[in-house]
């Protein structure tokens, strides 16, 4: 496998190709032919809207999960991904194959984290040679929830893939472009449209901000003020747009379309009761999407279909190792050297790591629903990007685990046959 690593000269483009073949779901029996047709996507339809002056979709098939208002239908979704098909609806019309769109942000997804890991690394001396980014992409690409989410063209799907794809392109662009305004800038475009793709994504700010200061701790407070504003930018100019997005939809600023909501009634008497957010969710739904252990049986493949999911940590097992990684973080404090700038660098982005997921995963489990339905848990994604960076932060120390290697290549595995059944199922 090197060897052929080694003869094409690129993982970068062998991995994303291996995924392209899973995500196309050609290794499934009777399954040839690649899927052009059209899926539930109201982007499609929200692109065609923009294209005719309208703001309401015409749907001709399914509406379930629409906004009702005025005997109108609206998305109640971010706007980013329909301004993303707006030239495609306009070229090739509004009968787009989702899947196949959806496969290709996928597969630069897992370029773009292969790519972002090796400039960690080359930057905060990581110690990740070329198999570790290999596995990396492996990882990322099919063992995560990204896996089967990339193989579907629904609106559901389509905006969790394409948001990782702009939060990626947001860390790549500050970490690659040399010239800090331009990076600062591109960065904050794709911030800003990431936010307004996956809203709780809001709080991957502080990734941002963390790496940029462990990129330039020198800094003059000035520079700061300055560069910030250049930053956020994008971001202002994206909420308001936003703002008069939704006042010439429903009035209100401030209002998405959520209480207007023609629901499933699976969801109507705890929305009824306590909203769309609340923290009443919170006890339930991290137990589903973090603790609770998924069913099996004896036949294949195995693993039993739950509406409401189970926790990310089994379905990607990688995971497991941030519970050694946090403890010997602890233990090693003692021994950091203050003044060190690499290990101070380190220590700010693993703060940042902490600091944008947690908040993002708060936001998700007081959500009224878990992600219904799915397989594992697909909201988890939105924050299991910061947690696999603390683990790549983290690597060096768990080295001094005795077969921390073996264990590593084990829980990759693992994490591969469970994904992979998970997409053979859904």
């Amino acid at each position: 496998m090197l060897i052929m690593l080694n003869k094409l000269k690129s993982i970068y483009l062998l991995i994303p190709l291996v995924c392209l073949f899973f995500y196309l779901d050609l290794i499934k029996p009777g399954h040839k032919e690649i899927d052009f047709a059209p899926h539930l996507n109201y982007f499609r339809y929200l692109a065609d809207a923009f294209l005719h002056g309208r703001l309401n979709v015409i749907v001709p098939d399914s509406q379930r999960d629409l906004v009702v208002y005025n005997q109108q239908l609206y998305l109640y979704w971010p706007p980013v991904p329909a301004l993303v098909y707006t030239p495609l609806v306009a070229i090739f019309g509004v009968d787009l194959p989702d899947a196949f769109i959806n496969v290709l942000f996928g597969i630069l997804n897992v370029w773009l984290i292969m790519k972002i890991s090796s400039l960690l690394s080359s930057k905060f001396n990581l110690g990740l040679n070329e198999k570790h980014i290999m596995w990396v992409g492996f990882f990322w690409g099919l063992g995560t929830v990204h896996f089967y989410m990339s193989m579907e063209g629904t609106v559901w799907f389509v905006s969790q893939i394409m948001a990782q794809t702009f939060l990626f392109s947001a860390v790549y662009a500050m970490l690659k472009i040399q010239k800090p305004y331009r990076a600062l800038f591109i960065s904050g475009v794709f911030y800003a449209s990431a936010v307004y793709t996956r809203n709780n994504l809001v709080f991957s700010v502080f990734f941002l901000l963390f790496l940029y200061l462990a990129l330039h701790r020198q800094i003059k407070f000035k520079d700061w003020l300055t560069k910030g504003a250049i930053f956020i930018f994008p971001f202002i100019i994206f909420s308001l747009l936003n703002g008069w997005y939704n006042f010439a939809r429903f009035g209100d600023f401030f209002e998405n379309g959520i209480q207007y909501h023609d629901m499933n009634p699976y969801f109507l008497e705890a929305f009824q009761q306590h909203g769309y957010f609340s923290t009443y969710f919170l006890i339930h739904n991290f137990y589903i999407e973090v603790l609770h252990w998924p069913s099996f049986n004896l036949q294949f493949p195995f693993i039993l279909k739950e509406e409401e999911g189970f926790g990310f940590i089994w379905g990607s097992p990688l995971f497991l190792l941030l519970i050694p990684a946090v403890i010997l973080q602890f233990r090693s404090y003692k021994n950091i050297i203050e003044g060190h700038p690499m290990l101070i660098s380190h220590r700010l982005i693993r703060f940042g790591c902490w600091a944008a997921a947690l908040p993002i995963a708060f936001i998700i489990f007081c959500i009224m629903g878990t992600g219904w339905y799915q397989f594992c848990a697909r909201y988890t994604l939105d924050f299991q990007f910061f947690l696999f960076v603390y683990l790549l932060f983290s690597w060096q120390l768990l080295c001094g685990i005795p077969k921390i290697k073996w264990i590593t290549l084990i829980l990759i595995l693992a994490s591969i046959v469970i994904q992979f059944l998970g997409a053979w199922i859904y």
